[in-house]
C-alpha cells in the first residue's frame, strides 16, 4: 500500500483562482428555484382564502374580554360568521386566534 503525499510547498495549482463554491449556472438555478417556491406558496395562500370568508381589518383591535381576539390594521380575517348585530366571529390568520370581534372594525374581501 502506497502512503499519500501532498504536494511539494511550492507547488503551484494549475487553476489559481479555482473556487470550491458552486457553479454560477447553479447559483442561478438555485436563486430560481427558491422565486418558484416562492410563488407557489404565495398562489397557495390566495387560493386559501378564496374559499373561505375573508375580511380585512380597517383598523387596531384590542380585546375586551376572554372571548374576543385582537388584530391590527391590515390582518386577515377568515372562516367569518355573524353573530349578532355588530359582531361577528372569526380566526386571525396572522396569529391563529379565534374569537368574537366587532363587525365595523373589518371589511369584507371574499
Amino acid at each position: 500500500m502506497e502512503d499519500i503525499k501532498e504536494p511539494p510547498r511550492n507547488h503551484i495549482p494549475l487553476f489559481e483562482n479555482y473556487s470550491w463554491s458552486e457553479p454560477v449556472g447553479q447559483q442561478h438555478y438555485k436563486a430560481w428555484q427558491r422565486t418558484v417556491i416562492q410563488s407557489k406558496i404565495q398562489i397557495q395562500y390566495r387560493v386559501g382564502l378564496a374559499g373561505k370568508r375573508t375580511y380585512r381589518a380597517m383598523y387596531d383591535y384590542s380585546a375586551q374580554d376572554e372571548d374576543e381576539v385582537s388584530f391590527r390594521d391590515g390582518d386577515y380575517i377568515i372562516n367569518v360568521q355573524p353573530i349578532d348585530d355588530g359582531w361577528m366571529y372569526g380566526t386571525v390568520q396572522r396569529t391563529g386566534k379565534t374569537g368574537m370581534l366587532p363587525a365595523n372594525y373589518i371589511e369584507f374581501v371574499n
